[in-house]
């Protein structure tokens, strides 16, 4: 049975996505030898507890769980799928990497998305120089909000501009990682809507910041310490329900989130975020309602 793409707001809610793969991670040195960075290699028991646990949480709530296929051991890992595609609209776009050793992930991915119709086309491939990440995509209120980074360059953004400008507002966001004054890696490691008009944000992360972050959300800041956490990269189940990091870090917007009628669950994650990427780097939603 065909099924359509859906994702026009970042936190209506989520009826299928697809998570992280454990299995497999860092299955041969041979081949994480040549990657182009330095990673740190949480244990694969870690991987298991903590994936599982974020599975479970999801499903407890009604929502569809995929996991990646198994795409084979020259990958050093499928942890983060947020990265290799995002559905914006009724559309999928494939993402260009920025890392080449990541090119492959889609492999997995595909076998997943090929009962999904939409709009036409369906499926966006963009040029090889665009270079596009999905951490720098938030689709929210109308518009498509794009970080510029490490990850994705103007070239990927005026493509985004070239296709979505009439379905809705595209808007480019510079984060200072550009000058290498932070290390923000995407724009969902300093910015993330939550609840119903809420949003964590790393002020120091984003320069200008956008006049309407301020006129249309509720702003929680959080400092460099909470950022370098990921305090910001939770995921959004709901207005109502988000599900965020156990960790010291990022206890105070837990807490500010609660205090805004949002129902926060903890689980424990640390093997992720120590590759470099937390909840919402680590899911690829595909309908949401």
């Amino acid at each position: 049975m065909k099924r359509t793409f859906s994702q026009y707001n970042e936190t209506d809610t989520l009826k299928t996505v697809i998570i992280g793969r454990w299995e497999g991670f860092h299955e041969d040195e041979t081949y994480s030898n040549v990657l182009e960075e330095k990673r740190e290699n949480p244990s694969t028991d870690q991987l298991k507890r903590e994936f599982e646990a974020f599975q479970k949480a999801l499903e407890e709530n009604g929502v569809e769980v995929l996991i990646p296929e198994y795409v084979g051991k020259f990958l050093h890992d499928q942890l983060t799928p947020r990265d290799v595609a995002v559905v914006i609209g009724n559309q999928i776009i494939i993402c260009n990497m920025a890392k080449s050793s990541r090119k492959y992930e889609i492999a997995g991915i595909f076998p997943l998305i090929r009962d999904f119709t939409g709009g036409e086309p369906t499926l966006l491939i963009p040029p090889v120089e665009c270079l596009i990440e999905g951490g720098d995509i938030m689709v929210d209120r109308g518009r498509m909000i794009v970080g510029l980074s490490q990850r994705t360059n103007v070239n990927g953004y005026e493509w985004l501009l070239d296709h979505f400008t009439g379905q809705m507002e595209v808007i480019p966001i510079y984060l200072t990682d550009l000058k290498k004054e932070e290390n923000v890696l995407h724009l969902d490691c300093a910015f993330n809507p939550v609840g119903d008009n809420s949003a964590l944000v790393y002020m120091d992360g984003i320069k200008p910041i956008p006049d309407f972050f301020k006129k249309e959300y509720d702003l929680i800041e959080v400092n460099k310490e909470e950022q370098q956490a990921l305090a910001t990269n939770v995921f959004s189940v709901s207005k109502k329900l988000v599900i965020a990091r156990d960790h010291p870090q990022s206890k105070r917007a837990v807490g500010e989130m609660r205090k805004r009628g949002i129902e926060v669950i903890e689980i424990p994650f640390d093997g992720a975020p120590s590759t470099g990427g937390s909840f919402r780097c680590c899911t690829l939603p595909l309908i949401r309602a």
